[in-house]
């Protein structure tokens, strides 16, 4: 019993396990104090740009791909955020930002303006933070890599998340990212539930320990497991019984095949070169 509970304890550990991944010492806008220079030209130059070319489209109600620019109001604001200002560097150095059809475009030295900028302030705050890879999302498994996982540790696909809810996706689709995997006191609970499941298909063996394609926990599952394994043995075998009825029955009528003294070593071996 007390080795059942250890597989059920290790089932939900492989669960949560990502979860334990070191908070970073860095939060996002903690910590960010812009210098005062380039904190002037975010207000001079940078602001005045996003709001001449960018806010028509990425601001109000509903801003395209859900980026709202108006939000960032300081150089600390933007600090806290440079995935999306790197998205930002990338599609202004591209031309894709504004979009072609806009009425109002960016002269090459304005455009190049905000891009020195944004990349400037990257460069100084990588600088002040050396070895800190920013905001560090705790994350758990997904269905599909805990389903893969307990398959790879007991070599039987057990698919313990079958009653899970769906994983949801963040916005680009994928839904095995830390900021669409979260962990809710339910979900929890499932998780344990689903390692007592797995808890339930362990066979104790005198040499360790073994996992069942189904619940062994009677003991006409344990002899349904021993009598399966046996079974398998066989049907693993490259069995052809038409040419051991053959061999016999040239066997049994060697006289006639004028062959008296063949013997069944003999008979088995020219069976094996026709």
């Amino acid at each position: 019993m007390n080795q059942k509970k250890l597989v059920v304890v290790t089932c939900g550990l492989v669960a949560l396990s990502a979860l334990g991944i070191r908070a970073s010492s860095r939060q996002a806008g903690t910590g960010r104090i812009a210098p005062p220079a380039q904190g002037d030209a975010f207000a001079t130059s940078v602001k005045p740009f996003l709001q001449t070319y960018c806010y028509g489209c990425h601001g109000g109600n509903q801003p395209a791909a859900g980026f709202d620019l108006t939000s960032y109001t300081t150089q600390d604001s933007v600090v806290g955020d440079q995935r999306h200002w790197n998205l930002v560097v990338t599609r202004l150095k591209a031309g894709e930002m504004p979009p072609s059809q806009a009425r109002q475009q960016p002269t090459p030295v304005e455009r190049q303006s905000v891009i020195d900028w944004i990349e400037r302030t990257g460069a100084e705050d990588a600088k002040r933070h050396p070895n800190d890879p920013g905001v560090v999302l705790a994350r758990r498994l997904s269905n599909a890599e805990y389903d893969y996982t307990i398959r790879d540790l007991t070599g039987v696909d057990i698919r313990p998340t079958r009653e899970f809810p769906v994983d949801p996706a963040n916005q680009a689709g994928f839904d095995n990212s830390g900021e669409s995997l979260a962990m809710s006191p339910a979900l929890v609970k499932k998780y344990l539930d689903a390692a007592r499941v797995v808890a339930d298909h362990v066979l104790f063996l005198p040499g360790g320990l073994s996992f069942a394609p189904y619940p062994v926990v009677t003991d006409q599952d344990r002899d349904k497991f021993g009598v399966n394994r046996i079974v398998d043995f066989y049907k693993r075998q490259p069995l052809d019984y038409a040419d051991y009825f053959l061999a016999a029955w040239r066997y049994h009528h060697r006289a006639e095949l004028r062959r008296p003294r063949m013997t069944l070593p003999e008979r088995r071996r020219s069976a094996r070169r026709i």
